[in-house]
């Protein structure tokens, strides 16, 4: 077994330093892979391959050939398989008081050592399901064979609803300096995924992995009608103690971006990136909430000017130019922009902004006088609403 391969001689020199008597272990084939001799590594134990055969205890009195110690050598058994061999060299009668205890401490450690092992193969795992998953739409039939093998193994039910959030951490805006050039990234990473699981995963369907080092990912099963509202509710106090934790620890900070509810590996990938535009939307209004929710109308309207051909971009540049090029564009472009937030009425728009309905009127005024657009009438305002945000993409 391998697992006790890599682990035999760390444990012979650990136990014999206590015990004052030398130890061996050999293999479930009788070879020597562990030893208080190093000398003896690699070479085949017959009296080990007895006790592998019998499945019991042997007692070694007298060397042969120089190359069978006096002692007692006992099976060592994992999951009822008898996968090596224990031997404490010495007089049988002093030793054998000592062999069931160092053998209780060896397959001890062999069973942790493996759930450790199962633990890491099972991370990684989920690691590339993950990664999988949010390509899910560019994949070949392939990768996404792949995908349910792997959420098999793993028993993640591929059906479940879920909604994915991403985990941004950044230095926070008063630090002088990058802060992660000082950390260690393995360490790092596997100290904040762990924190992570222990916000966020409550069953074996919750997914908690990372997408690179200061990016990281839940995906997170919502099993009932309520599951999602009952989340959102909580998620303020989860990224407070987030941040609580990573501020006290790393001098950093975190931001939330939170997708829809979808079902199966494409809405899985959905969510993903509808997490994601929530993540870009949220910090190009560089508000201060640190969570974005996806809202699928405000991020069609947030992301229209990206999706414009550029020829019609250019005309629409084109149009609000004269208005760009006043002095006082700042003023009547936010002048107009909340006044189509609050529905084109006059009176919600002042009351709202906290600016006289006449200096609005007059404002808007100005506009259809620089850029020959009716703001009364709602196709203008709605070329003009659109030409403004082409405009304040292109600069930001």
């Amino acid at each position: 077994m391998k697992i006790l391969e890599n682990i035999a001689q760390d444990i012979v020199e650990k136990t014999s330093e206590i015990l004052q008597y030398p130890i061996s272990i050999t293999d479930n084939e009788g070879y020597i892979i562990g030893s208080t001799d190093q000398s003896r590594i690699g070479i085949f134990h017959r009296p080990s391959l007895e006790v592998i055969q019998k499945n019991s205890t042997v007692y070694c009195k007298k060397e042969m050939d120089k190359k069978v110690l006096p002692g007692v050598s006992a099976p060592l058994k994992f999951n009822n398989k008898v996968i090596g061999v224990l031997g404490i060299v010495g007089n049988p009668t002093e030793v054998e008081k000592y062999v069931q205890l160092v053998k209780n401490q060896v397959e001890m450690m062999c069973q942790d050592a493996f759930r450790k092992e199962m633990a890491e193969l099972k991370e990684k795992m989920a690691e590339m399901l993950v990664h999988q998953l949010i390509h899910y739409k560019e994949s070949t039939q392939e990768e996404k064979e792949h995908i349910f093998q792997y959420s098999k193994w793993l028993e993640f039910d591929m059906q479940t609803d879920r909604v994915c959030i991403i985990i941004d951490i950044a230095n926070p805006a008063s630090g002088e300096r990058n802060l992660f050039d000082d950390l260690s990234f393995q360490y790092f990473q596997r100290e904040v995924l762990s924190f992570l699981k222990l916000i966020f995963q409550d069953n074996g369907n919750d997914i908690v992995s990372f997408l690179d080092f200061k990016r990281f990912i839940i995906f997170k099963s919502m099993p009932f009608p309520q599951s999602f509202p009952a989340l959102l509710e909580k998620l303020d106090g989860k990224l407070a103690k987030i941040n609580s934790f990573l501020e006290a620890k790393y001098s950093v900070s975190a931001k939330m971006g939170v997708g829809d509810v979808q079902n199966g590996p494409s809405g899985y990938c959905d969510s993903y990136q509808n997490a994601m535009k929530a993540m870009s939307i949220g910090l190009g209004f560089q508000d201060q909430s640190n969570i974005h929710l996806y809202n699928e109308r405000e991020a069609m309207l947030s992301l229209l000017p990206r999706e414009l051909a550029q020829d019609y971009k250019k005309k629409l540049l084109k149009m609000v130019s004269p208005l760009i090029e006043q002095d006082n564009y700042e003023v009547l472009a936010s002048t107009f922009l909340g006044f189509c937030k609050y529905n084109m009425n006059l009176s919600e728009a002042s009351r709202n902004m906290f600016i006289h309905r006449n200096t609005i009127i007059y404002r808007l005024e100005k506009i259809s006088e620089i850029t020959s657009l009716n703001t009364s009438s709602f196709e203008h305002c709605m070329l003009l609403f659109t030409a403004i945000q082409c405009y304040e993409e292109i600069r930001s």
